[in-house]
């Protein structure tokens, strides 16, 4: 009989296995592509940020910044001497309308209470920080300029936890689990991202697809924030000299990660060109289309204890925030595993059980 054994091997799986092989346990990590061709976590933006309306989103994303911080001691290896995730810390911008602006005040009282450090103005006051903002229509904004929020290289990130898990004796193996009954294990955990509904059809995660435009413009403001614009849904960043745009739109029942071309003429374009008039000149470089996998209850994680087996965890249903809450979940749920309760950020309303009783939390801050 196994130890633990670990289904999927992403961005989550592998900052459990790193967790929990760092407190002697022995896991085994069963990924169906090693590739991740198709994995949430390397087609997303990178982002990582503590601008949530929970406090337990706020929480998981203060911690992703300190542990970001602390790769390059955290997670080298014999073979990987100096670890990094690039990280490019130039901050968060959302913009809300008037429709949303009574939430964002109550979500800021909540990052006062967690100490985010965030900065909030009026829309009037938008172009005295960000002079390039077109501020028609914002009615409040929030950012951070202390380098406490921004992005990183997926898959560098997820190599260094993947490579210093191994170092610590965890395995990572080829194969496909198509029911969690074929494991023998002491503990089995369900990190199936996307899939999540294939091995537990009583849990409501599944792949959503979400497109990203790459785009040119002639000119290019290099310290531009990751930015949020919640009257549109449209967000985006710089990346080299180009910039990045998410589509506000998204699909269900996707077959295939075709990018949805359309939305870039139709919606992209023109809420990037109204709210950045540089914008109007964009030329379109490039795109793609990558999953979330997305908890259609309320856009929560859903993580702990499955309430009917007597060994199985889950951590999926981040909806887009797997990246920037791995190191979060990873050590949360070793601290429930090895200790039978959360000791550092109780994330206990992710719990399972709420599914079943049908107690949403949304979590409004989805990009």
């Amino acid at each position: 009989m196994d130890d633990v054994v670990i289904v999927g091997g992403g961005i989550i799986g592998a900052a459990t296995a790193y967790f929990l092989s760092k407190e002697g346990r022995k896991v085994k990590v069963i990924e169906r592509d090693p590739t991740y061709k198709k994995a949430s976590f390397p087609l997303s933006l990178g982002g990582f940020r503590r601008q949530f309306f929970q406090k337990e989103n706020i929480l998981l994303g203060k911690f992703a910044r300190e542990f970001i911080n602390q790769i390059p001691e955290l997670l080298k290896t014999e073979k990987n001497p100096r670890p990094t995730a690039s990280m490019v810390p130039n901050g968060y911008l959302l913009m809300f309308g008037p429709e949303h602006a009574e939430e964002q005040y109550r979500a800021l009282e909540n990052h006062k209470a967690c100490e985010a450090g965030t900065k909030n103005i009026k829309g009037s006051e938008l172009k005295n920080v960000f002079p390039y903002i077109n501020s028609e229509g914002i009615e409040t904004a929030t950012y951070t300029d202390n380098r406490t929020e921004g992005w990183i290289d997926p898959f560098m990130f997820h190599g260094a936890l993947k490579g210093k898990a191994m170092e610590l004796g965890a395995e990572f193996i080829k194969g496909e689990v198509k029911n969690l009954g074929e494991i023998n294990a002491k503990t089995i955990i369900s990190a199936a991202g996307c899939w999540t509904n294939e091995l537990l059809d009583d849990i409501p995660v599944v792949p959503q697809k979400h497109t990203v435009f790459r785009v040119k413009c002639p000119k290019h403001v290099p310290e531009m924030p990751l930015t949020g614009d919640l009257t549109t849904g449209v967000y985006w960043r710089p990346e080299g000299k180009e910039y990045l745009a998410g589509s506000p739109i998204s699909t269900f029942d996707s077959k295939d990660l075709e990018p949805a071309w359309n939305d870039f003429e139709e919606l992209v374009w023109p809420a990037l060109a109204k709210r950045v008039p540089i914008f109007e000149e964009l030329k379109l470089t490039g795109g793609w289309a990558g999953f979330y996998d997305c908890n259609k209850l309320d856009n929560n994680a859903v993580v702990g204890k499955h309430p009917k087996y007597d060994n199985v965890y889950m951590a999926s249903g981040f909806t887009g925030r797997g990246l920037m809450q791995a190191p979060g979940i990873g050590r949360a749920l070793t601290e429930l595993i090895t200790t039978g309760s959360y000791q550092t950020i109780d994330i206990s309303v992710f719990g399972v059980e709420r599914i079943f009783n049908e107690n949403a939390r949304p979590e409004p801050y989805v990009l």
